[in-house]
């Protein structure tokens, strides 16, 4: 019985172990997929601050001295690489972004 108890003993405390293991590498996991949604949403939330940006710079007829602001470098940038955008409004979006001669566009 002894000799019995002891195996179950020493399975038990392997099978703790492992658990211990596996929580380990879970937890780890976790960890990695916490910072690249905290990235991610740092990224996102500085993209929705500098769309808004745009939106108000427009609507108050702003939209030349908008062109010369960081954020229209950022809306730039997203809008060439991240934004879900049809091709002709991204065409439309980036032709207007890059113009910085005045072409008299009013929103």
């Amino acid at each position: 019985l002894k000799a019995q108890l002891e195996g179950a003993l020493k399975a038990h405390k392997a099978s703790r172990d492992e658990a211990k293991e596996t929580m380990a590498k879970a937890k780890a996991l976790r960890e990695k997929e916490a910072e690249a949604h905290a990235a991610y949403k740092a990224e996102a939330e500085t993209n929705i601050a500098t769309i808004k940006k745009a939106v108000a710079a427009l609507e108050k007829g702003a939209g030349q001295s908008f062109l010369q602001t960081p954020s229209a470098g950022r809306l730039r940038s997203y809008a060439m690489e991240q934004a879900n955008l049809p091709d002709a409004s991204r065409e439309d979006l980036l032709s207007f972004l890059s113009n910085t001669g005045g072409s008299g566009y009013a929103p």
